[in-house]
């Protein structure tokens, strides 16, 4: 697992949800964080998801990179809380989901995994 969150909060996107073997009321997720940073170049393995559907929760365009994910444990050190007015769940961050209903962020998804594994990267 990663060492200690960084300076800033980051977006991030979850790949995987498992228990924590040390912890059983506990849970660790593995992610791929965002940067709205150079969204525009896309290269193998990342997805760039618009801020454009309220479903997704993102305040900008973001880029997500698949072929680089960590595994961090689900808690107020790596999570922290939604900042307000944008509190919906006090105790959670702020959370989106990927509008898969949307064909084009479908094709976007399964194209960034197949390039992500055509690379070796996952």
């Amino acid at each position: 697992m990663a060492g200690k969150p960084g300076p800033k909060d980051r977006p991030a996107l979850v790949l995987q949800v498992e228990e924590n073997p040390g912890d059983p009321l506990g849970v660790i997720v593995q992610v791929a964080f965002g940067t709205s940073q150079n969204v525009d170049q896309r290269y193998p393995g990342e997805l760039t998801i618009s801020a454009a559907d309220p479903k997704h929760g993102l305040s900008r365009d973001t880029k997500f990179d698949l072929g680089n994910s960590v595994r961090l444990p689900f808690d107020a050190e790596w999570f922290a809380p939604a900042p307000a007015p944008d509190r919906h769940f006090v105790e959670h961050p702020k959370r989106g989901a990927l509008n898969l209903r949307d064909q084009k962020v479908k094709r976007a998804l399964q194209a960034a995994i197949v390039e992500a594994k055509t690379a070796g990267r996952i």
